[in-house]
């Protein structure tokens, strides 16, 4: 099964996100939008595992959340990976990028007696877009310095998602959640 580790977004900021994604669509890019009921923080992408390493895992997971009470942050800016000459996706940043590192870190740091080799390149972004194209490109980017971001919301759990690859794009399940404190 192909699994990742990630951060649930509150219904009201995938909406709001979901509303905003429609100023950009004025632009007319080639850009295959990321469903917004799918949109998260991604803290490891684990990839392809066996189904029997789920408690190891869920084990580093509920370890890790025992280190972290909940965390307020805000949406802070757009942007492009990997950058805004050759942008690929498009994504929107939060605030807080410091203690979201320090969890995605201690996450990797618990998980690699498994196997799972660290980064240490972890950046708090919510994908919003896959790019397909520069087509309208300089819109888009005039459009990120034009739209405001006004959403807040409490990060209270980490959850180990399931990703199934579709024709139609990816469905994500829930498999195992820990709240944070």
């Amino acid at each position: 099964m192909r699994i990742f580790i990630g951060i649930p977004l509150p219904e009201e900021t995938k909406r709001y996100l979901n509303g905003i994604e429609d100023e950009f669509k004025e632009c007319d890019c080639l850009i295959k939008w990321v469903q917004h009921t799918n949109l998260h923080i991604t803290l490891k992408f684990l990839g392809e595992i066996k189904e029997e390493r789920l408690p190891l895992i869920n084990s580093a997971i509920e370890e890790t959340s025992k280190n972290f009470s909940k965390i307020f942050v805000s949406l802070r800016n757009f942007g492009f990976f990997p950058h805004e000459k050759n942008p690929r996706v498009f994504f929107v940043s939060v605030d807080k990028d410091e203690i979201l590192r320090r969890l995605a870190y201690t996450l990797e740091k618990r998980l690699e007696p498994m196997g799972f080799t660290p980064e240490h390149r972890f950046k708090s972004h919510i994908t919003l877009g896959r790019i397909k194209s520069k087509k309208n490109i300089e819109c888009l980017i005039r459009k990120t310095k034009q739209v405001k971001l006004i959403n807040s919301f409490y990060i209270d759990s980490i959850i180990l998602y399931k990703s199934t690859l579709t024709p139609k794009g990816p469905i994500y399940e829930s498999i195992f959640k820990k709240p944070l404190t």
